[in-house]
């Protein structure tokens, strides 16, 4: 991932005049403006947000010019198979890469380096005396390759992420590979599981006719992946005897022979020899349990809770339920990280938009004018979990391991008492916040009493979000007891950090686009005369006949869930996305930006109903301010919530939405972790 950084003697230009840093004290930044010798101070996060800023860096600009309008990955062109090739490759030098940081200076590379890389560090051996040719001996040793292969893949790396920033790892993918990726006579062979047929183990691209597609499927699944585990000569007789009785000429032996090589490795281990295969790819060490961040951005801690409190539909006023929340705290400060919030229970999906919203400007002053700025962004070293399916998710832990270049940590199971940072947090915006708003469900029962929630309820999801924005940019500044004593508040602790290992990288505004892409789900789907279905909506692009191909040949699709109204498909010769919308322009309007877990819910109710028709710390007074405008706004919205909600009672409104998709949607195929899937089949 391309990121930004100032640093002391860059040159910047703000408002069209040449600035030059002299100094860097968090949260001040001391400049010098064009030809004068007098500094001037600026608030860092002000100036990097400042819309006319702009960095020199020649590199970033061409880069952004190239990528603008458009999204290319050529990672995402890769099966499941090769992509584990180009992780392996990337663990290979992420030591090194962390030395060459570790010597220049780097006090968070010089904490990642030791705590991850210990087995490469003799004892009694400083890491910085480490030269990088004996560290590349010793990584040869653990991977068994040759040293001249590892000097090669760095040297690649380097070069590409100097000429391109962000596809360092593109040129860790294996050349006969890329070489491939344009061929059009290649296609994707999607491999199930044999007793759900909606759960895709592996993609396996081959260059076999398509008549012969579904026997090698079926026997592959049905025969191949069973603990019969049955030689590859058998599966081969098998789907020459089938093809030769459906007069449809077989295979050879070799190639057969070589795709079911290419099958994933946990796949064939789990299938095919049961227990004793499931143990070698279970995960036994669980990390940082008793690790201590130090510094800001070292440790983030992620977990999802349900509030407290009902919440209406903003147009009707009814009640639709409880949301659930996801947030992400800064262990060595304790400033909130991120926050994502929806009725969208727990899910993959949802961790995802929670990290975008951690790693990218927050924007909280513009949005909601609140007294302070959420100035905390950037790219966590650890990103700590528990065990959930959301959280181990194969595509979660591959975005944050390769995308970001962060570390997926998991809690020990069975222990959320190394989760306490988050969970004590949950429990502080219930008892101080939740708990006092009208819709609350209190802590339990006995509390709640007489008090009807439902009834009482006026606020609506962005009423929650907004008042949960206010109150956490408040908290950073207020004191905190679990804190150092000479750093009272969140914020005094997180700036005495940045004073150690500077201010976090950051991504360019105009670069979120490509990124927000980058990080969107994929699945695989055929591209037909009526485009390609996606839970029940057909989406087309008008410009791009040349898609429409036969049902066996899948493109790569990417969907956005804050809306239902469009998904990006990748095209194979240049891995460029394209956008397709929905192909019934009569119902795009009602559509457009609505939220696919929301979109459900409606078609749900339409069924039933049926209607299908479609640093500085603060003085007092500033923080009573802010305390009093958060009460203030409360008391606002009340008002307007209550008055909405008695005339949507008069009205009587009834729910609907003129949407005409057709009944019960069907349930898509797209590829899982296969730990959480083989979980669920246990169970």
């Amino acid at each position: 991932m391309r990121l930004n950084k100032l640093k002391e003697n860059m040159e910047f230009h703000l408002h069209g005049i040449r600035h030059q840093v002299v100094s860097i004290d968090p949260p001040k930044v001391y400049v010098i403006r064009g030809k004068s010798s007098r500094e001037e101070e600026y608030d860092y996060f002000e100036l990097i947000n400042d819309p006319s800023f702009q960095s020199l860096d020649v590199v970033v600009q061409k880069v952004v010019e190239e990528k603008k309008g458009q999204h290319y990955s050529p990672l995402d062109l890769l099966l499941p198979g090769q992509r584990v090739i180009v992780t392996k490759r990337s663990e290979m030098i992420k030591p090194i890469l962390l030395l060459l940081k570790l010597k220049a200076g780097d006090l968070k590379a010089r904490i990642e380096f030791t705590a991850r890389f210990k087995h490469l560090i003799l004892k009694h051996e400083k890491p910085e005396k480490i030269s990088q040719e004996s560290l590349i001996h010793r990584i040869a040793k653990i991977y068994n390759v040759h040293e001249r292969t590892i000097h090669r893949r760095l040297a690649e790396y380097k070069k590409h992420e100097t000429a391109l920033p962000n596809q360092g790892l593109v040129a860790l993918i294996p050349k006969t590979t890329r070489q491939n990726l344009s061929r059009k006579d290649c296609h994707l062979l999607e491999i199930c599981h044999p007793k759900k047929k909606d759960l895709i183990l592996d993609v396996v691209r081959v260059r076999i006719p398509s008549a012969c597609h579904t026997i090698i499927k079926e026997v592959i699944e049905t025969e191949f992946l069973t603990l019969k585990n049955d030689s590859a000569k058998a599966i081969f007789d098998l789907i020459e005897a089938r093809c030769i009785l459906q007069d449809i000429d077989p295979p050879k032996y070799d190639t057969i022979y070589k795709l079911l090589n290419r099958i994933n490795p946990e796949v064939r281990a789990r299938m095919r020899e049961g227990k004793v295969g499931s143990e070698k790819f279970t995960e036994v060490e669980r990390g940082f349990s008793n690790y201590e961040a130090k510094y800001p951005l070292h440790i983030v801690e992620i977990d999802h809770t349900e509030f407290d409190m009902d919440v209406i539909d903003e147009k009707t006023g009814y009640v639709i339920g409880r949301p659930y929340i996801t947030l992400g705290i800064d262990v060595f400060s304790r400033k909130i990280w991120c926050m994502e919030i929806s009725f969208e229970p727990p899910s993959a999906d949802k961790v995802r938009r929670a990290i975008m919203h951690g790693i990218f400007f927050k924007d909280a002053k513009k949005k909601y004018d609140t007294v302070y700025d959420w100035d905390v962004y950037g790219i966590p070293t650890i990103i700590y979990m528990d065990n959930g399916p959301e959280f181990k998710n194969a595509e979660v832990k591959r975005m944050i391991n390769e995308t970001l270049q962060s570390q997926v940590q998991y809690r020990p199971v069975k222990t959320p008492r190394y989760g306490g940072t988050i969970e004590r947090y949950f429990g502080t915006i219930n008892s101080e916040l939740i708990h006092r708003l009208h819709g609350t469900r209190k802590g339990s029962v006995k509390q709640k009493g007489d008090y009807d929630s439902e009834k009482e309820a006026v606020f609506t999801l962005e009423d929650i979000r907004e008042l949960l924005t206010f109150y956490i940019t408040n908290y950073h500044y207020e004191p905190h007891s679990g804190l150092p004593i000479q750093f009272p508040t969140t914020a005094a602790r997180y700036y005495a950090g940045l004073e150690m290992v500077g201010f976090p990288e950051w991504i360019d505004k105009e670069d979120e686009d490509y990124y927000k892409m980058e990080l969107l789900p994929v699945i695989v789907k055929p591209y037909t005369r009526d485009g390609v279905r996606f839970e029940n909506v057909r989406y087309k692009n008008s410009s791009q006949h040349k898609l429409v191909m036969p049902r066996e040949y899948k493109y790569k699709v990417k969907y956005d869930s804050d809306d239902v109204s469009k998904l990006f498909l990748q095209l194979p010769e240049t891995g460029e996305y394209i956008e397709l919308v929905v192909a019934d322009r009569s119902v795009l309007e009602e559509i457009e930006g609505l939220n696919r877990y929301t979109y459900k819910k409606v078609m749900e109710v339409l069924r039933e109903q049926g209607n299908l028709l479609v640093k500085q710390i603060p003085g007092a007074e500033l923080i009573k301010k802010a305390k009093a405008t958060l009460l203030d706004r409360i008391q606002k919205l009340v008002k307007t919530r209550r008055k909405a909600r008695a005339q949507a009672e008069r009205m009587a409104l009834e729910v609907g939405i003129n949407v005409a998709i057709p009944p019960q949607p069907s349930k898509p195929k797209t590829a899982i972790s296969l730990s959480d899937m083989f979980d669920q089949l246990d169970e």
